[in-house]
């Protein structure tokens, strides 16, 4: 993560939620920053401004000589309290989310541990000696390991998961995950990872996230008497930082009409006060996302003509590929491609296993536009759409909807796409596989296809990217293709 202010939030959700649930009762001292930062693999200054916040609002004292002290008084009624309500408001988010984490992150962790640098190994085998391992330490494990994987995007979303699930249920009395995490979960995977026992390591990521959902569920049951409210806290993701979220959702916004003919090639975009009144934001927004739009090519805003919508053939060189926005724009692209390559398979075999014939049906006839239109180049995007609308848990259906607006940040390399002709039959053959797999509800065959088809589309972006100088895009892991037989033509990348 590379917000400063998101980073300190995080830190500063979790350390209040250990407060208000007991887990640091007041009198007792917090870990020191030095350890804090260590935990959170945060900077020291961030985890001062999240300290310096605990301490206005009430929580903390601050002191030289004696460190950080918990101040709250909560009582036991206070306490229960608290976690009565946390956990009713959040109750259908929370078990939607425990059923998720498989098919989102399963295999993202998995190529995470295979591909993670051996001295996290020997750090956690040395706690495990010393007796020290933690379950903050078995998460810290967890995210050692996807950051081998290169992309920051991913450790974003990880943390927004971590504070909104599995750090209050760490931090809630008597809970029976945190034994789980340092008696079994840690020890198991690091035994697995130093014997390279890969498969063994797979059944492991998926039963320790199916117990963790067992007893989420089990704990509601048996812990959580407070009735669940009708307005329940859902779970929300953002990828953009909060201070241009509104500028790049505008951009994005207008971006999707464009590609759907809304705003045809070499019309008018409405003038600035005309948008800034219809979309309800102020005019410097507008001008800074038309600016965005400028810079990726779509658009071409002329003195006293207007912004006028750039044809497929004219964004390529009109993209300014040496603008830090843009180039961080396209990464963000590359960083949702890696993310749904690594999850499409798990997610599409989920979702049409859970259709009946009607819903395959209407998910056939939303894939279908692609053969109408002969836009075979739109495959990999319709199918995950499709995905993200029906897929059966609103956890992935708002992570796919955030990750699938990036997007559309790769407008600017699709008269590139376009000239790949080894591309288009790819496509066009998955095309044939995935409506063929949903007619038979062969939920196998069809995720099997679409894994292959986004592992091939993300190479062949990140070998455009770099080619266009963005040399980022080469720390991002290229997946392998985890089926034996292909079900399309191999053709070298």
């Amino acid at each position: 993560m590379k917000n400063d202010m998101e980073r300190c939030q995080i830190v500063y959700n979790v350390l209040k939620t250990q407060i208000q649930f007991g887990a640091c009762r007041c009198g007792h001292p917090l870990p020191t920053m030095e350890q804090s930062a260590d935990n959170f693999l945060v900077s020291l200054d961030t985890v001062r401004s999240a300290y310096l916040r605990l301490q206005r609002e009430g929580y903390i004292t601050l002191s030289t000589n004696v460190g950080s002290v918990v101040v709250r008084d909560y009582s036991e009624s206070e306490i229960e309290e608290n976690v009565q309500r946390f956990y009713s408001e959040r109750k259908h988010a929370l078990i939607d989310m425990s059923k998720s984490l498989h098919p989102l992150l399963g295999r993202a962790q998995w190529v995470g541990f295979k591909n993670a640098p051996p001295v996290i190994y020997d750090r956690t085998r040395q706690q495990k000696i010393e007796h020290t391992l933690t379950p903050s330490n078995t998460f810290e494990f967890m995210i050692q390991a996807f950051d081998s994987l290169g992309n920051d995007l991913l450790l974003r979303l990880l943390w927004q998961i971590f504070t909104f699930y599995e750090a209050p249920f760490l931090s809630t009395p008597k809970n029976p995950w945190g034994t789980f995490a340092v008696n079994e979960y840690a020890p198991r995977y690091l035994e697995f990872c130093l014997k390279k026992d890969w498969d063994s390591l797979q059944k492991s990521i998926c039963d320790a996230q199916e117990s963790l959902s067992a007893v989420l569920c089990r704990f509601y049951e048996e812990r959580i008497t407070a009735p669940a409210p009708k307005q329940q806290i859902p779970f929300t993701w953002s990828s953009y930082e909060k201070a241009s979220q509104i500028c790049y959702t505008l951009a994005m916004d207008l971006l999707t009409q464009i590609s759907r003919g809304h705003y045809p090639e070499h019309s008018l975009l409405p003038s600035l006060n005309k948008l800034s009144k219809e979309r309800n934001v102020s005019v410097s927004t507008v001008r800074r996302a038309l600016s965005l739009l400028n810079g990726i090519g779509a658009v071409k805003s002329e003195k006293r003509i207007g912004t006028r919508v750039l044809s497929y053939h004219e964004t390529s060189e009109n993209c300014d590929f040496t603008n830090s926005v843009v180039r961080k724009r396209l990464l963000d692209m590359a960083r949702s491609m890696q993310i749904l390559t690594l999850s499409c398979r798990e997610v599409s075999e989920l979702t049409i296993a859970s259709l009946d014939a009607a819903g395959r049906q209407q998910c056939a006839a939303h894939l279908s536009t692609v053969g109408q239109r002969q836009l075979y180049e739109l495959v990999t995007y319709d199918a995950l759409e499709m995905l993200k609308l029906s897929a059966p848990y609103q956890t992935i259906r708002t992570v796919y909807g955030e990750l699938l607006r990036q997007f559309f940040w790769g407008y600017a390399l699709r008269n590139i796409w376009e000239k790949s002709g080894d591309r288009i039959n790819r496509c066009r053959s998955c095309f044939e596989i995935l409506m063929s797999s949903l007619e038979a509800g062969d939920a196998a065959r069809f995720s099997e296809a679409l894994e292959e088809l986004m592992i091939h589309e993300f190479n062949f972006s990140i070998r455009n990217l770099v080619q266009l100088g963005i040399g980022e895009a080469q720390k991002l892991l290229i997946p392998e293709l985890s089926i034996a037989d292909s079900k399309l033509s191999r053709q070298p990348l």
